[in-house]
């Protein structure tokens, strides 16, 4: 994809996150500060994306084990 064709996806992202974070500062009870939230944000979106990678990297290891073993 060419430069131009991530700009538009990543446009959207950036201002998806900036949303929940907002709806996040106007909801809560404490004071946050966009910053803070944002951080926690992150780091909660950022826990189930590394287990997905680290269950595919296993998974792609384990099926190139497999397949080598099978030409044995």
């Amino acid at each position: 994809m060419k430069r131009k064709d991530w700009l538009v996806p990543s446009i959207l992202i950036l201002l998806g996150i900036h949303c929940l974070v907002m709806s996040g500062i106007v909801s809560s009870t404490t004071s946050n500060s966009y910053l803070n939230l944002l951080i926690q944000i992150c780091i909660w979106m950022s826990v189930p994306l590394l287990i997905g990678t680290l269950i595919y990297i296993i998974l792609k290891i384990v099926n190139r084990k497999s397949k080598s073993r099978d030409f044995y």
